[in-house]
């Protein structure tokens, strides 16, 4: 299928008192209408700013994409004016933050803000929008929802307020929704109800969902497609059924491995040695060496490029670049 939204080969840069450092360093993939992307990996790796790279978010004084293309439905985001980003940003492209009470104005009222969008993108009268504003709170599991928008964020809950932010990024039917953690604060009903609306949308819709988390559960119930990111790089993309059946990366297999296992007498939990290392320091090879129980000396000095495993299945690891090992 033709993807709704394609990212190749991008690099996003920050400035700081220590120096200028890559956190997103040639990603690659994509996502098309109807299909569900997994972007998973541990915090730091990249995932959030790749998400803010696509909806021109980044803080413009300290961060900026230095190379690749963002394209939607063949356009180049990253050529779009503010203003042309805008007309597309929440509309056509949402986004469901992971830190919901950073991104709601603190004192404007729950249904001001969500009416605020419906009326930008969707041309309604305000009586219209609020009333499209109270039916998405209702379909989001938020009780009283005509009472809610005459509440301020610092009166809800923090799942509350996860939420109201699913109901903005929603209510205007965007073509490609990023959902960033969306269900971090969440009890599991809730969770399960969130995860069931989103389907819901796509179904409808046909909305291409990319889902980031850490939560390898979510995953394997939402996701088609995933892609495993560290260290700012892709290290492996599959479908969801061959990445959890037969993972080819070290840090793909230790990421399933730290999960609860409920069969034989395992009562342990597997653990990654080690911590991801500091964008101001990346190892010269390989970014997973100094974790890796597979480590080879080639792996200090060679960097692996992300190749073909099998169709639509690629890894970034020496032990299946054949150019380099053999």
């Amino acid at each position: 299928m033709e993807p709704v939204l394609s990212i190749e080969k991008l690099e996003t840069e920050f400035r700081t008192d220590g120096g200028t450092f890559k956190t997103v360093d040639g990603v690659t993939f994509h996502v098309a209408a109807g299909e569900t992307l997994g972007v998973v990996g541990e915090s730091g790796c990249g995932k959030s700013v790749t998400s803010l790279s696509v909806m021109g978010l980044l803080p413009k004084k300290i961060g900026r994409v230095r190379e690749g293309v963002i394209r939607f439905h063949g356009q180049n985001l990253l050529e779009k004016s503010e203003k042309e980003m805008r007309a597309i940003r929440g509309n056509r492209i949402a986004m469901i933050f992971q830190e919901p009470m950073t991104s709601l104005n603190p004192v404007f009222k729950i249904g001001d803000q969500l009416a605020e969008s419906i009326s930008l993108h969707l041309k309604l009268r305000r009586r219209d929008a609020m009333r499209h504003a109270v039916e998405m709170l209702r379909k989001v599991g938020i009780p009283n929802p005509e009472l809610v928008v005459k509440e301020y964020p610092h009166q809800l809950s923090g799942g509350m307020r996860q939420r109201v932010m699913i109901a903005m990024a929603m209510s205007c039917n965007p073509e490609v929704l990023i959902a960033d953690e969306p269900t971090t604060a969440l009890d599991v009903t809730i969770q399960a109800q969130i995860l069931d609306l989103m389907r819901k949308l796509q179904e409808e819709e046909q909305t291409a969902i990319v889902l980031i988390t850490h939560d390898l559960g979510v995953v394997a119930e939402m996701c088609h497609r995933v892609v495993v990111m560290y260290a700012g790089q892709v290290v492996e993309e599959a479908d969801v059924d061959t990445l959890f059946e037969s993972p080819t990366h070290p840090y793909t297999q230790g990421l399933l491995a730290s999960l609860p296992q409920l069969v034989g007498d395992q009562n342990r939990l597997e653990s990654i040695p080690g911590i991801v290392p500091s964008p101001l320091d990346m190892p010269k090879g390989c970014r997973f060496a100094p974790r890796c129980k597979y480590r080879m000396d080639a792996c200090d000095q060679v960097q692996p490029e992300l190749v073909d495993v099998a169709s639509g299945h690629r890894c970034r690891c020496l032990l299946v670049d054949k150019e380099v090992t053999q």
